[in-house]
């Protein structure tokens, strides 16, 4: 009795999973949909533990279908699997080994966080050349204050929600632009930077979070009109992109921005970097980016510690091997 009951569980189990494969292929259907393209991972593994221990049961059939069910999971992550075996030790592209690294840290505040002191300790620790924060709010900006002796020049859009958003540099910033992403509700930023190696446009981003249609519709939207800025900028500049994106790289939104804005993902040697939910392991997606176009070397791309937030702070380091010279 018991083994019958346990292999009705493992059968539902390949059941579930086999549908929910099915639900993300057809993401650009419906806004639900999409929503389970974001799970690859966690469906690989189920499907490979639950064909494994059907085939102890004797159940080939189920087993037959847990493996045909993982096989568009596989695909879609394998870009990001041998990061996790064997994450790059020099350079992956474009530029000299022995210049130095810039270190960019994106990372979600989280707006209704009480206690800042996990956060504030892990930014004095890190000591980055640029933060890309993302939920900034006036009592974030109040409880972060100190960062203006570290970061000397910043361009700060503080609101009393989750869609404010913050840029400090240890470098000057050459210009600051409030990018129009198709919403009143939310800031983004773009900035010229003046880093080791020449300028560099940061841009920083936070769109919607698809919790409803019209949501799921603001954030395509912003991420097609980012695109269009991207692709009208200078050609000469490298361009960083980088935020809580509220999407994953599994997404096909995700996709074609990387095609429409000529983008390449920073993590993708490095392996998938999950950040987000910081509290539910079996659920951690990648949601948070940095992206990259023109000649930039990605040297690491790696998730940091808990810092209170409901996303874990993504700690990127680069360097610009040919830009406009200051």
């Amino acid at each position: 009795m018991i083994v019958r009951l346990y292999a009705q569980l493992v059968v539902l189990a390949v059941l579930a999973t086999t549908l929910a494969t099915v639900a993300a292929l057809g993401a650009r259907g419906n806004w639900v949909l999409e929503l389970f393209s974001h799970f690859p991972v966690q469906y690989l593994l189920v499907l490979l533990l639950a064909a494994a221990l059907c085939l102890g049961l004797q159940r080939r059939r189920w087993a037959a279908l847990a493996l045909l069910a993982a096989v568009p999971n596989l695909l879609v992550i394998s870009p990001y699997l041998p990061g996790l075996v064997n994450r790059p030790a020099t350079p992956v592209a474009g530029t000299t080994a022995n210049q130095a690294p810039i270190k960019l840290i994106a990372a979600n505040l989280y707006y209704a966080l009480k206690d800042p002191a996990a956060t504030r300790a892990f930014l004095a620790a890190q000591s980055a050349d640029l933060l890309v924060l993302s939920e900034f709010t006036p009592r974030w900006r109040q409880k972060l204050s100190d960062l203006d002796r570290t970061y000397p020049y910043f361009a700060l859009r503080a609101r009393r929600n989750a869609w404010g958003i913050a840029v400090y540099s240890k470098y000057p910033l050459r210009a600051v632009e409030d990018l129009a992403l198709g919403d009143e509700v939310s800031s983004h930023l773009r900035v010229v930077a003046e880093l080791p190696g020449g300028l560099a446009e940061v841009y920083a981003v936070h769109p919607a979070s698809p919790s409803s249609p019209a949501q799921a519709r603001q954030r395509n939207t912003q991420l097609r009109r980012l695109a269009q800025r991207l692709t009208a900028a200078d050609p000469a500049l490298p361009k960083i992109v980088a935020g809580d994106f509220n999407l994953t790289p599994y997404s096909p939104y995700f996709r074609d921005l990387l095609r429409d804005a000529g983008l390449r993902d920073g993590r993708l040697p490095f392996g998938p970097s999950a950040t987000w939910p910081a509290w539910l392991v079996p659920a951690w997606i990648p949601i948070d980016h940095c992206l990259f176009s023109g000649p930039v070397l990605v040297r690491n791309v790696a998730v940091g510690p808990r810092i209170g937030s409901d996303h874990l702070p993504l700690v990127c380091e680069f360097a610009l091997s040919s830009s406009e010279r200051l």
